[in-house]
Formats: C-alpha cells, sequence, structure tokens
C-alpha cells in the first residue's frame, strides 16, 4: 500500500523545539492552529504521530487522511 498524505491540526503555535521532533512533516500556521502535512506509510504510522503529538502535551484538533488530488505537496 502507498504512503497516504495526512493533515494533522494542533490547537496553537507549535515552539520551535517541539517543531524539531516533527521535521517530516510540513508546517503551516493558520491561526488559532497549526497545520501539520506529511505522508505516512500506514495506520501505524497515524497512531504513532498522535501518541507523539500527546507526548509533547499538544492538543490535537483534528487527523484527515487526505484524497491523492489534494495533497498539498503535488
Amino acid at each position: 500500500m502507498p504512503d497516504a498524505t495526512y493533515q494533522v491540526r494542533v490547537s496553537g503555535v507549535i515552539p520551535d523545539e517541539v517543531l524539531a521532533e516533527l521535521r517530516d512533516l510540513t508546517v503551516s500556521v493558520e491561526p488559532p492552529e497549526t497545520v501539520l502535512h506529511g505522508n505516512l506509510p500506514d495506520q501505524s504510522a497515524v497512531v504513532g504521530l498522535i501518541s507523539r503529538i500527546h507526548g509533547l502535551g499538544l492538543r490535537l484538533i483534528e487527523v484527515r487522511r487526505l484524497p491523492a488530488d489534494d495533497d498539498p505537496a503535488g
């Protein structure tokens, strides 16, 4: 199964030191949220990302799998 692109919304602005841990994702700030985009290979990678976000003390707003034609990277 090929990678799927996901959009993850987190409340507020993510501090730079936390962004370093999320370097595999594209980050954009859309106040009052930060939006992360990235390709993830499978469902366990999605769960791992959600666990990382939770472990960093961030408030998760939304996780969406983007259709292939909505992929912001291409």
